[in-house]
């Protein structure tokens, strides 16, 4: 696998680049949320997957709403033409192979520290955003367990245009506070994500 080699220099210039694009091609984000997260703990952020912007919304939580270290985990074979990528805090998992269980507890040393955040994409891939209640990758749970302390959260970025040439960005967020296994998280992330659908139409 490829470990993150996090330089504050390289974080700036990628976010930089970014809030150069965001300004192009959007017009607005907001991050709704009503939840707190807690001070002296890591946090596992699972995020819907849908564009290439996702890591730069990850970020952007990181930033504004979490302020700790960012970090995320992307396919290999992905991050193999991005080097780059690996000192802004990205790192690397191949699926289906044994490589992924270095990945899964490296993700999870990351979470031992509570000055980070720890994102991954439980997809697996790049989906719709329509596409609602789609299967979680295996090995997601490893990193919830007890033993991490750590904080779950919820994301689901939404993009709509409305009435405007460029659009806008709903980052809904959600501190979750169920049982910690693959099927009640599975569960919780699937009901809100439609929650964040029924409110984007309202």
């Amino acid at each position: 696998m490829i470990k993150a080699n996090y330089n504050p220099v390289s974080l700036w210039f990628y976010s930089s680049y970014f809030r150069v694009l965001q300004k192009i091609f959007f017009r607005k984000i907001s991050v709704i949320t009503k939840d707190v997260f807690a001070e002296g703990k890591s946090v596992l952020l699972l995020q819907n997957h849908f564009s290439l912007y996702d890591g730069y919304w990850s970020m952007y939580l990181c930033h504004k709403v979490f302020k700790r270290r960012f970090h995320v985990m992307m396919l290999e074979e992905q991050m193999a033409r991005r080097m780059f990528l690996a000192r802004c805090g990205v790192f690397s998992v191949r699926k289906n192979s044994r490589d992924l269980l270095e990945s899964l507890n490296y993700a999870s040393e990351l979470l031992q520290n509570p000055h980070n955040v720890v994102t991954i994409y439980p997809s697996g891939e790049i989906i719709s955003q329509h596409l609602q209640n789609f299967p979680f990758q295996r090995g997601f749970a490893r990193l919830a367990v007890d033993k991490n302390n750590c904080s779950i959260a919820l994301a689901v970025a939404l993009i709509d245009h409305f009435s405007f040439a460029r659009a806008e960005i709903h980052i809904y967020l959600e501190n979750y506070s169920g049982e910690k296994t693959a099927q009640a998280i599975e569960n919780a992330y699937h009901l809100f994500y439609q929650s964040c659908i029924s409110k984007q139409t309202e």
